[in-house]
């Protein structure tokens, strides 16, 4: 008959293996931290630092490695040992996208955002970051922008994302700075938190409206045109009839807005809109050789197709298509 001791002391020596077997689970692990600005000591103790800063902010022992140095930073390998990588949270572009994030137009405007950056950071991944600097980047046309890196650990569901899309058309500087800021606070909820956005020219001279966020996707901000138009008055009537199904709509999220278009002569209604959270767009068959022929008809072609097809056709938008007219059905 088994007693009540041993019973105990076989559960103390699982517990204990568990722990024994826990703690042989431990592997080196590396972190490399990629063109960081130079210090005034060398490399090498710089790596010594870095490396005694992350042990501070992860509780890891550490050892630091110049790997490289180079005019656009030092490159830093930290070696330590954890059953498993650290997540590493950060606004630097993905590699493959090495213009993505340098956004801004000097280092002091760069500068002048680290410090809020880096209170978000911490709010939002409930640790300090290990870097935060300015980074410089200048492309095959000679233009230089730089790029505020935050980089850290974190076990957040949401990470610093990107997302990047043309903006059609030439709006005023007062509609740019209007949309730039009717996105930051549009879009900021509890799935979002907006950091940063532009609206500018990008290296190939195409205005392009960039979002910085942390959200669980990236690419999830863009800006995409609904309807191109060949006058401001006709884009002023489907802006009017966008913004009356957004305000039947609340919980889908859309900015819109009428910017006018050199380049095609006319005028684009413009949206920005969340991906994941959005309607479902589509052409209905019929084309028409003039705006005028698709406005008369419009309102009994929907009527049409909400008789014919189950989807909740919420409204059309006539739109050049090609040397044609057709409309764009929006439906949930």
């Amino acid at each position: 008959m088994t007693s009540k001791f041993s019973v105990v002391v076989t559960a103390a020596i699982i517990v204990l293996t568990g722990q024994i077997s826990f703690a042989a689970e431990l592997s080196p692990q590396a972190y490399l931290a990629r063109q960081i600005p130079a210090s005034s000591a060398n490399c090498h103790d710089q790596a010594a630092e870095l490396s005694r800063k992350f042990t501070v902010l992860t509780g890891l022992q550490a050892t630091g490695q110049c790997e490289a140095t180079s005019p656009q930073g030092t490159d830093i390998l930290i070696r330590y040992q954890a059953s498993e990588p650290l997540n590493v949270v950060t606004s630097a572009a993905e590699v493959g996208f090495p213009g993505e994030g340098y956004e801004f137009d000097s280092n002091a405007n760069c500068s002048n955002h680290l410090a809020g950056e880096v209170q978000s950071f911490a709010t939002l991944t409930g640790h300090e970051p290990l870097l935060a600097f300015c980074r410089k980047q200048e492309n095959y046309y000679g233009r230089v922008r730089w790029a505020l890196i935050v980089e850290g650990f974190g076990s957040s569901d949401k990470k610093i994302s990107w997302a990047s899309s043309l903006f059609p058309g030439k709006p005023s500087s007062v509609l740019a700075s209007r949309v730039t800021s009717d996105v930051k606070n549009t879009f900021t909820d509890s799935f979002t938190n907006v950091r940063q956005v532009f609206l500018q020219d990008d290296e190939h001279g195409h205005l392009r409206l960039t979002v910085n966020y942390y959200g669980k996707y990236d690419e999830q901000i863009q800006a995409h045109p609904l309807a191109s138009v060949n006058t401001m008055d006709q884009c002023e009537l489907a802006l009017s009839e966008m913004r009356k199904i957004s305000a039947d709509n609340p919980a889908v999220k859309t900015l819109s807005y009428c910017v006018n278009n050199p380049y095609s002569l006319g005028a684009d209604l413009v949206i920005v809109l969340d991906v994941t959270r959005w309607y479902r767009t589509r052409q209905a068959a019929e084309t028409f050789k003039t705006y005028e022929e698709c406005a008369v008809a419009k309102p009994g072609l929907i009527e049409t197709y909400r008789s014919h097809y189950p989807d909740t056709i919420l409204g059309g938008f006539c739109t050049e298509w090609g040397a044609d007219w057709k409309i764009t059905l929006l439906e949930l």
